[in-house]
């Protein structure tokens, strides 16, 4: 039998354009916890809510994330993913390297 993983276990630890972060299992909801199928999921950090930045001032992003006023890609997408300022990292993360969202350092 395979065992599951549980709630706040760890997924994995990536090492980006100078970050750490720990992914752990999860859910994003009540709904998915209480559900039919409610398997943990790696929850991914939620840059919206909580931005953070790289020493040279670019936010990081989710490739699921919805996209910004600056998106630039194909028509009808709607996440980071497909934008063309979307810098991959490791796993699902990455950098928006567009200079309009880029934060100027002080």
């Amino acid at each position: 039998m395979i065992d599951l993983p549980k709630e706040g276990d760890l997924y994995k630890v990536i090492h980006i354009f100078g970050h750490s972060f720990e992914l752990r299992y999860g859910y994003y909801s009540d709904t998915e916890r209480h559900g039919r199928y409610s398997e943990a999921v790696p929850i991914y950090p939620d840059f919206r809510t909580v931005p953070l930045y790289t020493q040279d001032g670019y936010p990081f992003v989710t490739q699921m994330q919805d996209i910004c006023r600056h998106y630039d890609g194909k028509e009808n997408c709607d996440d980071c993913y497909s934008c063309r300022h979307y810098c991959h990292g490791d796993d699902l993360l990455g950098i928006c390297i567009c200079r309009e969202n880029r934060m100027l350092q002080p």
